[in-house]
């Protein structure tokens, strides 16, 4: 939900990043690697370095979709991207729980809501007004909430376990969202 606006800032130099002729997997592999980098600072409890490490992994991966060619589809870098996505993904939260052990348990809860997002992808397809709203509910976590979320727990990292638990909640609304949307298209 929050796509647009990120995009607006994260265009210009992800583009200026694009034009450098790397290929699209090269930026999300240096991507990635920027961000498993924020773990150990993040277990370090060195989050001012972690946040500059997570902006610049979605640079890079913002940098790779938009240096992909829609005309040249690459099935074997989009399967990389997802996957290293997925883990990079889940990587943020065991970190926190490195940090500060009390906090496992919101880690947790985090990695299973966003275990469940990962296997209840969006239905495409053009939504009915009812539909509308359950096609809006079904994005309420994606690439820049999860962005703005853990930026917020770098900045305010005394706060991670309830930035952990909404986060985890709003993932398990959205599939619920999603499943329904699902069902309404069924019948």
């Amino acid at each position: 939900m929050l796509d647009p606006l990120i995009r607006r800032y994260a265009s210009p130099p992800a583009t200026r990043i694009a034009a450098l002729g790397l290929s699209p997997t090269a930026l999300t592999v240096a991507g990635f690697a920027s961000g498993i980098a924020a773990v150990p600072a993040i277990e370090r409890h060195a989050y001012a370095v972690a946040l500059a490490l997570i902006v610049v992994s979605r640079l890079l991966d913002a940098a790779g979709a938009i240096s992909a060619r829609p005309s040249q589809p690459e099935p074997f870098a989009d399967y990389t991207g997802r996957i290293l996505d997925l883990i990079w993904t889940a990587s943020v939260p065991f970190a926190f729980a490195l940090a500060e052990p009390d906090r496992a348990l919101a880690a947790m809860f985090l990695v299973f809501g966003l275990t469940v997002r990962a296997v209840a992808p969006p239905i495409a397809g053009q939504a009915d007004p009812p539909g509308r709203v359950l096609e809006a509910g079904g994005r309420l976590v994606e690439k820049s909430e999860l962005f703005v979320a853990y930026a917020l727990a770098c900045v305010f990292p005394d706060r991670f376990s309830i930035i952990a638990y909404t986060l985890g909640m709003l993932c398990f609304v959205m599939v619920g969202f999603r499943v329904a949307r699902a069902g309404l298209r069924r019948s």
